[in-house]
């Protein structure tokens, strides 16, 4: 996750209900979908696109989509060997927002410290997939941002990608917010027990119960 402090800085203290409701999208409800497809960069060989962007009542989600030619895919180096990188080198594929109030947020910024004000934006990657030729990636941003354009940067050295700048409709995406279906009242997650605590189920015949 990532955040970026507004005015006034982070607050502290524990995790209550407003935090935890901008974590993610709301399973209480059902979005709205903004037709602002964009194709947000582009090379001879490979091409970034946003897709999918959906609007909650705290936030939205939208895909960014990587498309590489085939035959620019050489020596076992395709898009999933450049981007999902583990430990301390971290994706060369860099998504930043400029709010119109000027707030930012990057997918390089600092790491999130565990809680959220009504000022301080939420920014991180829900999910990714995707083989040598193409790769999806889901974003989570909240909150919604206030009217005006909204300013979307990529960057990726390794695909020939440089700073490249897309300003979406941040007033289509204002009034898409009104016509979120809420299903239920939001409820807090369960408390879920940590991974490990209860040993799963076995049949006590079973070459797994150590009989």
């Amino acid at each position: 996750m990532r955040l970026v402090s507004g005015p006034g800085g982070s607050p502290v203290g524990g995790p209550d209900e407003a935090m935890l409701r901008r974590f993610g999208p709301p399973e209480n409800e059902v979005p709205v979908a903004v037709p602002l497809n964009a194709v947000l960069a582009r090379t001879g060989d490979v091409a970034l696109a946003l897709l999918r962007l959906q609007v909650y009542s705290t936030g939205l989600t939208f895909d960014l989509i990587l498309r590489c030619r085939a035959s620019a895919v050489s020596g076992g180096r395709g898009l999933d060997t450049i981007l999902w990188r583990h430990g301390p080198e971290a994706s060369p594929l860099l998504v930043g927002l400029e709010f119109p109030d000027g707030r930012r947020v990057t997918s390089a910024g600092r790491p999130f410290p565990g809680s959220a004000g009504p000022d301080d934006v939420v920014f991180h990657e829900s999910s990714s997939s995707g083989g040598g030729l193409s790769c999806d990636q889901s974003w989570w941003l909240s909150p919604l941002p206030p009217g005006g354009p909204l300013r979307l940067v990529v960057r990726c050295e390794p695909l020939g990608i440089a700073d490249t700048t897309t300003e979406l409709d941040g007033a289509a995406i204002a009034a898409a917010a009104a016509g979120v279906t809420e299903l239920w009242p939001w409820e807090p997650p369960p408390q879920m027990p940590p991974p490990g605590d209860r040993p799963p189920d076995v049949p006590g015949d079973s070459w797994f119960a150590g009989g």
